[in-house]
């Protein structure tokens, strides 16, 4: 009770800092996001975006791929706030890493990185337009979170944002050694970062807000305040463009994905295989050091990735829905490998058991309220495909691999274990996001609780945990996924 209440006496200080100073606040700098001088231009220059498109939804049975071949290019959902990653520049043109990212795409599908239209969308609006089909894929930025999985899908993790501490270079080496300190913040989601870090260290700083970042470095440059607290992917370029600054800690994590269409596994195979080259060949690293002036951090790619073309993919998708199966059985049932010690095996009683064995039995008792109501099939590894697809079963377990070949065959939940850099996870049926999103949803609250971190440690107590980073937001609930509309 104690802790709440001091929460809640932080939450409300912070709240009442932001609304003194926004009362105070001249309007929004757009010289952080154009550019001194270019607002004037930008009036009289459009950027170069498609033009407005009349939501018509394709039917859910064409493929993504179809749309893009139909109309020769890529219609990238993209917002326009997110520098280094997207921004306008003073010719009124896109420009960042993500907006090379999204030519880059175009380059290798369609030929030409001259083949891809802009639509600008916001954090609310691209889950919208990725699910009206108005835009084949959208990125800028875009945190992976607990509500848009229930409305988009998202590749995979390329980088990741969050609220970052940026402070002069040797003065500070984290958050508790601010405390008496004055931080400097632009925006509220930073306000509740830094009122969430006083809590976790029991120390206090003295907050004060500046109008943009621009004006909140030069404020640290001049040595009016001791830190500022804004998005890490601002303030990393920051730090790597001035070495008299530097990060001095990352106060929350946020993955960044490309936010896919729901149901159609093919196209997500393309944009996750396109994006695990451009890693592999070093293109990737090569845009980001232009944009961040520093290396990118590692990121989770498919191992053994295959070459996967545009052409190849099929016009036509057919959606699953096997989890309308598992409400009316009660039961899920779960393909696993005999032989896959430690993940699964048969004991001497002639019982499943293993780490992803009880990883389902968990999922199984969240799902129904008892942990006996899954039904484990034997099968050898090389049969996990078909009985998906035949729906024989929802679940195949078994240490599965995500490489290029298991990719196209399958779906994936989250990362569940990393073996030398090869993520493994459960296997699902293709085309079914609605069953991904509840089992993905459920390994979030078993992160969340400390289950997964007790059945992990159980099997592999010698090994590291393998993290499972949380997606912000209090989106939907797993009970509600399960109850269905």
């Amino acid at each position: 009770m104690r802790t709440r209440t001091k929460r809640l006496s932080a939450c409300l200080v912070v709240c009442t800092l932001v609304l003194a100073a926004c009362a105070d606040l001249p309007r929004i700098d757009l010289g952080d996001i154009v550019g001194v001088g270019e607002i004037a231009r930008l009036a009289a220059t459009p950027a170069v975006v498609a033009p407005a498109i009349t939501p018509t939804a394709a039917p859910p049975t064409v493929s993504t791929a179809a749309l893009v071949k139909q109309r020769t290019k890529i219609r990238v959902g993209i917002r326009y706030d997110a520098p280094p990653l997207v921004r306008v520049n003073a010719d009124g043109e896109l420009e960042g890493m993500d907006v090379d990212l999204a030519r880059e795409f175009a380059r290798r599908w369609l030929g030409s990185e001259r083949n891809v239209e802009f639509v600008q969308v916001t954090s609310q609006s691209a889950p919208d337009k990725v699910k009206n089909r108005e835009v084949d894929l959208a990125l800028g930025g875009l945190i992976h979170t607990r509500p848009a999985e229930a409305e988009a899908d998202f590749g995979l993790t390329y980088l990741f944002d969050g609220e970052a501490l940026l402070v002069r270079a040797g003065e500070f080496a984290d958050f508790p050694g601010l405390a008496q300190r004055t931080v400097t913040y632009i925006d509220f989601p930073s306000a509740a970062a830094l009122g969430d870090a006083q809590i976790a260290s029991n120390i206090t700083v003295s907050l004060q807000v500046r109008n943009s970042y621009r004006a909140a470095v030069n404020d640290l440059l001049a040595g009016a305040t001791d830190a500022v607290a804004g998005r890490w992917r601002r303030l990393r370029a920051t730090a790597a463009g001035d070495p008299s600054l530097a990060i001095a800690t990352v106060l929350t994590v946020e993955p960044v994905a490309i936010m896919l269409p729901h149901n159609d596994s093919d196209w997500a195979d393309l944009v996750n295989l396109t994006l695990t080259a451009i890693i592999a060949d070093g293109t990737f690293d090569e845009l980001y050091q232009k944009w961040f002036g520093a290396p990118p951090n590692p990121v989770e790619t498919i191992t053994q990735p295959v070459a996967l073309q545009l052409a190849s993919l099929p016009d036509a998708i057919a959606p699953r829905d096997a989890l309308s199966v598992i409400r009316q059985s009660g039961v899920v049932r779960v393909g696993f490998d005999p032989q896959a010690a430690p993940f699964s095996v048969v004991n001497a009683n002639g019982e499943p058991e293993g780490y992803e064995v009880e990883l389902m039995r968990e999922i199984a008792r969240r799902w129904f309220g008892n942990p006996a109501q899954v039904q484990f099939t034997p099968l050898a590894a090389d049969q996990f495909a078909s009985a998906l697809a035949d729906g024989t079963i929802e679940v195949a377990i078994g240490g599965v691999r995500r490489t290029g070949t298991n990719e196209r065959a399958m779906d994936f939940s989250i990362t569940t274990f990393s073996s030398g850099g090869v993520p493994l996870a459960l296997a699902l049926p293709t085309n079914d996001s609605a069953l991904r999103d509840l089992v993905n949803l459920t390994l979030q609250d078993m992160w969340a609780d400390g289950a997964f971190t007790r059945i992990f440690q159980k099997w592999f107590p010698d090994q590291p945990i393998n993290p499972i980073t949380p997606w912000p937001g209090s989106g939907p609930s797993v009970e509600s996924l399960l109850a269905g509309p």
